[in-house]
């Protein structure tokens, strides 16, 4: 069990990502923001829904 460096909760390393918003929030997390294995789930599909909301560069 690992701690989520946005919100603070545990989580396990080895979940998997099968929503298409944490799927690309894990994207962000190893290509842009360096911090791959540090965020549950939860807080990579906020990321992703953000980044699939305005980051228009990934369209």
């Amino acid at each position: 069990m690992k701690t989520c460096a946005v919100c603070g909760e545990r989580f396990h390393e080895t979940a998997e990502a099968t929503d298409p918003a944490a799927e690309m929030g894990a994207f962000l997390a190893r290509e842009v923001y360096a911090d791959a294995g540090r965020l549950c789930l939860k807080c990579l599909a906020n990321r992703g829904r953000l980044a699939l909301m305005y980051m228009r560069e990934f369209d």
